[in-house]
């Protein structure tokens, strides 16, 4: 994908976003005092999404359920699989439309072989990493038996389920790093309007660094802890990438790994992150709206096997002055940094974005920067980064703003997007698919100096909005 393109194409629709960001300003801020951003203290009884994290005892089996679609991601060991059925049963799950087998390891298929015996399956998402084990080679035949289409996960991947719920397949790479099934466990991030749940099987730290360096969104409010809380996972490198609110360890108590590791729960903590854990809490629910979430736990007394209600959808209506705006743009899903999509062909496309101040501007700084790119430069362009964050109570919209570096020779100029409050975007270097929280300068070559640079971050009027670094050459 061309940035440039994307830039004209978000040009030709600002009016778009403006209507968007004035429904914005309209609901305001939705957190409580006193939690973290999105998080609820109540539960979100209304909402859409539901997702559960299954006591399993030692392993993994997590539960999608939006609106109509079902989502299974592994199952624990071969005797939890009758567990995993009752519990899907008590949610009236009656078919399953996608089916992942993050790797495969006995702790977290094993229990597929009775899901399948269970219930209908739409689809099987497979890491497709070769294995001698008995169980994997069973749940293939009978895959195959049942004529149940099968797909190998590859990163890049976008999987549409349903348009309103925003799926990304994160790992494994198409060249696999090597043989070990932890490290190329199918990794997912799933978004639904600015809540977003990273998937992580058994990740390993090769891994996570190959994923902090990719470019591809990472950011997440709810992270399932890869490889049960191991001390080899959740490096701090990837925990400040992923920046998350709430972490999920999927154990059982007193198993024989040592699982969750002192240094991993150390580093969580240093991080101010709230821990859950299935040897302690439970199953664990995580249920949002789209804009807030809320987490109860099987322990707590609270009520986590209702079923979600059919919420009406939180994507931002376009007022109805706006019907004659094309289908496309009539609803535009609520992103933590919403972009406008494809506009159709024979609309004018304007030169230049209109310097327009919407919201306070004081409360955009540069949050992050990594000047240096680890390894060459010029082979990791998106190991160049820097990150926008927006700390205010409401929305700001910073079409038309420029990013440069100190001698203001390769300027970027922002596309039609609008910073929600609490909520960052990263501009790389190199090139990718622009999403909520990435966008890509497309350059050829590194731009950021690696002995010192300045990020200079101005708004569509020129002014100086916050600047990062040290100028080495003053």
């Amino acid at each position: 994908m061309n940035p440039r393109r994307e830039l004209n194409r978000a040009a030709a629709t600002t009016c778009i976003i403006l209507l968007l960001a004035s429904v914005l300003f309209a609901a305001g801020c939705t957190n409580l005092p006193g939690t973290s951003p999105g998080l609820t203290q109540a539960p979100v009884k209304d909402g859409k999404l539901a997702a559960y994290f299954f006591d399993v005892g030692q392993g993994d089996a997590e539960l999608i359920l939006f609106g109509n679609t079902t989502i299974l991601i592994d199952a624990g060991e071969t005797e939890m699989g009758e567990r995993v059925i009752a519990d899907l049963e008590k949610l009236g799950v009656t078919r399953i439309d996608l089916l992942v087998l993050t790797h495969p390891h006995s702790d977290h298929i094993g229990g597929i072989l009775a899901v399948l015996d269970t219930f209908p399956v739409g689809t099987v998402l497979d890491a497709g990493v070769p294995s001698t084990s008995t169980i994997y080679e069973k749940l293939l035949l009978k895959i195959e038996k049942k004529k149940i289409p099968y797909q190998v996960a590859e990163q890049g991947q976008t999987i549409d389920l349903d348009p309103l719920l925003r799926i990304l397949v994160l790992s494994p790479p198409h060249e696999r790093l090597n043989d070990d099934p932890n490290q190329n466990s199918v990794v997912l991030r799933v978004s639904y309007g600015t809540v977003n749940i990273l998937y992580t099987g058994d990740l390993g730290g090769e891994t996570e660094a190959a994923l902090a360096k990719s470019g591809y969104p990472l950011d997440a409010q709810i992270l399932k802890l890869g490889h049960h809380g191991s001390s080899s996972s959740t490096s701090a490198a990837f925990l400040s990438r992923v920046s998350p609110e709430v972490a999920i360890i999927s154990l059982a108590s007193d198993n024989p790994y040592g699982h969750p590791h002192d240094a991993t729960l150390q580093r969580l903590s240093g991080a101010g992150v709230t821990v859950y854990r299935t040897d302690r809490d439970g199953t664990i629910l995580v249920r949002s709206n789209g804009i807030s979430y809320s987490v109860s736990t099987e322990n707590s007394g609270t009520d986590i096997w209702s079923t979600p209600a059919a919420a009406t959808t939180v994507a931002t209506s376009i007022p109805t002055t706006a019907t004659t705006t094309p289908a496309a743009l009539q609803a535009i899903s609520l992103n933590a940094s919403a972009i406008v999509p494809s506009i159709p062909a024979n609309v004018t496309i304007p030169s230049t974005l209109p310097a327009i101040q919407l919201g306070n501007a004081s409360s955009v700084f540069i949050s992050a920067t990594q000047f240096n790119s680890p390894g060459d430069d010029r082979e990791n362009l998106n190991g160049e980064w820097v990150r926008i964050t927006n700390r205010g109570d409401g929305p700001v919209f910073i079409a038309g703003w420029t990013l440069s570096d100190r001698t203001g020779s390769y300027p970027y100029t922002f596309p039609a997007v609008v910073l929600l409050p609490s909520s960052s975007v990263t501009v790389f270097t190199g090139s990718g698919t622009m999403n909520d929280t990435a966008l890509y300068r497309g350059l050829s070559s590194p731009v950021w100096g690696n002995s010192g640079d300045v990020a200079i971050l101005r708004d569509g009027a020129g002014t100086i909005i916050d600047e990062e670094g040290e100028d080495v050459s003053a």
